[in-house]
């Protein structure tokens, strides 16, 4: 298109020379743009919603979704209703928007490596340690499937991905782990920080809310580094990352213990905090939220997500 651009100037600028009516050139240079934008949806979408040739991988067109119609069959709830335009069976990645292959590569895949319908064992709080080769991961807190209430705490478990090549069906081994009572109803995590999975928890009963580094090679021992605000225990803690360029760590607090009826009445509001592991130092960084729940950076930590 931009050859055709030039090549289009060109000729007017002979024509003029040759005392001729000058040929405008914009309307030329309006085409090759029109045509360039098109050449770039086609390179986005170039075969609809169902071009991409990858395993278990479906792009969708927005412009293919974006008006349904009067009599389209709408979402009505967001838990037992999905957006599946392709009808595609699961499970699968469904793309919009092409540069997430960047993420995903060339031969993606899943597969269910642990199940269990009676037990929600992995909820929250996925954290991989390159050197272990694990995943360490959270059960639910506080609802049904968490088997986690007033009285009995939840479970951090792991598993190693290296069996997870190997394995058939969902027979990976879970592994929980043994840790101290400072550890009630972990809800976040990230790491490795510090050679260690930075947890956050929710608290149980009296037992505070708290941040902690564990260990992730057995006995798994732990260091609370974090469990009140000037005297008073947080509500019970959610979420935790640590900011890509200051290190300090971010969480967020919010009532939900209360509501499952495994925490004490809210002391604080919903608020997202800000800890420095260096001085120790803790501060309120946002508050006016319904229910904060997860908190995330984009890469160059200018904006918090949550």
């Amino acid at each position: 298109m931009c050859l055709s651009a030039k090549k289009a100037m060109g000729e007017s600028s002979r024509s003029t020379s040759k005392g001729s009516t000058p040929m405008p050139f914009m309307p030329y240079l309006v085409v090759a743009l029109v045509a360039l934008a098109a050449f770039a949806w086609a390179k986005m979408f170039p075969g609809g919603m169902q071009e991409l040739r990858l395993p278990q991988s479906v792009l969708v067109d927005p412009r293919l979704t974006a008006a349904l119609g009067a009599n389209a069959s709408f979402r009505e709830d967001s838990f037992d209703s999905h957006f599946n335009p392709t009808n595609t069976s699961p499970p699968f990645f469904q793309i919009f928007d092409r540069s997430f292959l960047a993420i995903l590569g060339s031969s993606p895949s899943i597969h269910e490596v642990a199940s269990n319908d009676t037990f929600a064992f992995a909820h929250e709080a996925p954290i991989y340690d390159p050197s272990l080769d694990e995943v360490f991961f959270a059960s639910n807190d506080g609802g049904l499937l968490g088997m986690s209430d007033l009285e009995h705490n939840n479970q951090i478990s792991k598993l190693n991905l290296s069996a997870t090549e190997v394995a058939t069906g969902s027979s990976v081994p879970i592994t929980p782990l043994i840790l101290p009572d400072t550890i009630q109803m972990t809800n976040g995590g990230t790491g490795p920080y510090r050679s260690s999975l930075l947890l956050i928890t929710s608290g149980r009963g009296p037992l505070p809310p708290s941040i902690a580094l564990v260990n992730p090679n057995p006995p798994h021992n732990v260091t609370v580094l974090l469990d009140n605000y000037f005297g008073r225990q947080f509500n019970s803690l959610n979420d935790i990352k640590v900011h890509p360029i200051s290190g300090k760590i971010f969480f967020t607090d919010v009532v939900y213990g209360s509501l499952f009826h495994f925490r004490p009445a809210p002391q604080l509001p919903n608020q997202v905090y800000r800890f420095d592991p260096g001085t120790g130092a803790v501060r309120v960084v946002a508050d006016g939220f319904d229910k904060c729940n997860g908190l995330a950076f984009s890469g160059d930590g200018n904006t918090a997500y949550v």
